[in-house]
């Protein structure tokens, strides 16, 4: 994505976020559920040495990792 590409361009590092609003707030839904958003906030990546792609996969793969977590009952392996 373009954030990983600014990300790499200027040797910087993303710092990942996971959240699961979406169970309260689904997607092209008006109506919102009460629950708790869970927000986990990990260690920041370094993108240094890497292409905007493989950048984009390690923090996909944190995110995709720590929604199990918050999530479990969504999100299964």
């Amino acid at each position: 994505g373009g954030g990983a590409r600014l990300a790499v361009e200027t040797n910087t590092q993303v710092v990942p976020i996971a959240l699961n609003s979406g169970e309260c707030w689904p997607k092209n839904s008006f109506i919102k559920k009460p629950g708790t958003v869970t927000v986990s906030v990990g260690k920041p990546i370094s993108s240094e040495g890497k292409t905007a792609p493989e950048l984009m996969l390690e923090v996909e793969q944190w995110i995709e990792a720590e929604m199990r977590v918050i999530s479990p009952q969504v999100y299964q392996e």
